[in-house]
């Protein structure tokens, strides 16, 4: 997991500065999950950026890439 402080986005719950998060985990299925996210770090309050799938295809690999929109 990376912790990248940032300035310019406050949270909407207490106005503390968001942390930007990157959290990556490996599944059983051989499919490796990144999850992009701010998070408050006094209340806990989170705010999804973006998630990618990566997995082996073939002689390559996939990426299955998700933004959510705010």
């Amino acid at each position: 997991m990376y912790i990248v402080a940032t300035e310019a986005l406050k949270c909407p719950r207490d106005g503390n500065t968001l942390m930007l998060i990157y959290e990556s985990e490996k599944l059983v299925n051989g499919v490796t999950r990144v999850a992009i996210y701010y998070k408050c770090s006094t209340c806990s309050y989170r705010r999804d950026v973006e998630r990618l799938e990566i997995s082996r295809a073939g002689d390559g690999i996939s990426i299955k890439r998700i933004l959510y929109s705010h």
